[in-house]
């Protein structure tokens, strides 16, 4: 998937395809938020990044798929 840099405390790029965000912290760390719509992922990627990505991890599924670098 396809993620673009965005300007945010912990996120250090996003990305959306097949109803999947995915987003890459700033740690390193690569998760997936499963069953998210297109237009939720466009709210998610502007204004308050870290407080949006937060929300939709609290309301879908989501899958690690990278840890994050500082273990």
């Amino acid at each position: 998937m396809e993620r673009k840099p965005v300007s945010a405390r912990m996120v250090k790029s996003m990305g959306w395809e097949n109803q999947t965000m995915e987003v890459e912290y700033l740690s390193g760390a690569i998760y997936q938020y499963h069953e998210v719509n297109e237009n939720d992922y466009f709210r998610a990627s502007i204004g308050n990044i870290d407080k949006k990505v937060r929300l939709i991890g609290e309301s879908h599924a989501f899958t690690k798929v990278k840890s994050s670098n500082h273990q």
